[in-house]
């Protein structure tokens, strides 16, 4: 952590006139967006990092309570200070999950848990348009921000707009846009569900812990249903944005 260190001590400003406290938390807050620091790493020990900066205890310590009031980090006492995993996600945009996270700086991946051809259930055939019955596909995979899992995947989608979907590697709606197919009039419902034993294990998180569960359904341009999709995502990682 010697550079992280003399990383901060050649940004801090001798002269600028927010307290130092906010100064330092602005700092590390950069450095997690530059990744410098990233998700998982410990940040030195408050006395440790007092001393590299000159600077006081005090100091260091409201900086820390304000990267964790902003959930940049977490502390835990006899264990130390810890980058959190946290993702900006806007319901609005048009860009799906792998965009925003590039766009925010992170590094994102999926683990593919399922890529195939089903018969539509009663559900999946209403929400898509199609008969009970009918051939659709079913994508399921584990979401990964730099390499810890986020949020888990099932989506439902007409195989003309999909036909080949054991080739998808990577994000479905940067495959959409170089076809030339842009979802639209979205539709979306949120419930928070509890985390069950198999969900658990996938997200490596305490059975029974909250999980926000987004039902979506998108359209295309000409008012097709694209996909059906539900998302269960990790409730202390994800904050969501709603433009009106």
């Amino acid at each position: 952590m010697n550079n992280f260190i003399a990383w901060i001590r050649q940004h801090l400003s001798q002269t600028a006139a927010a307290p130092r406290y906010r100064q330092l938390a602005s700092l590390i807050e950069s450095a997690i967006k530059q990744r410098v620091i990233v998700v998982g790493d410990f940040l030195p020990p408050e006395r440790v990092l007092a001393e590299g900066l000159v600077l006081s205890r005090v100091t260091v310590s409201k900086a820390m309570k304000l990267l964790e009031e902003k959930a940049l980090v977490w502390r835990q006492q006899g264990v130390g200070t810890c980058v959190a995993m946290r993702i900006d996600y806007c319901l609005n945009q048009d860009h799906g999950f792998t965009a925003q996270v590039l766009c925010n700086g992170g590094c994102v991946s999926n683990q593919w848990l399922l890529r195939t051809y089903m018969p539509a259930t009663t559900e999946v055939a209403k929400a898509l348009e199609m008969d009970m019955g009918s051939t659709v596909v079913k994508l399921h995979c584990l979401r990964l921000l730099d390499g810890h899992p986020v949020s888990l995947e099932t989506t439902y989608i007409p195989p003309h707009f999909l036909p080949e979907p054991e080739k998808l590697e990577h994000s479905l709606y940067a495959l959409w846009q170089s076809q030339g197919i842009t979802p639209q009039g979205r539709h979306f419902l949120l419930k928070a569900v509890a985390c069950n034993d198999e969900y658990a294990h996938l997200l490596n998180i305490p059975s029974g812990m909250p999980l926000l569960c987004i039902v979506k359904i998108s359209r295309n341009t000409q008012g097709q249903v694209l996909e059906f999709c539900e998302t269960l995502c990790r409730s202390d990682v994800y904050e969501f944005e709603v433009n009106s």
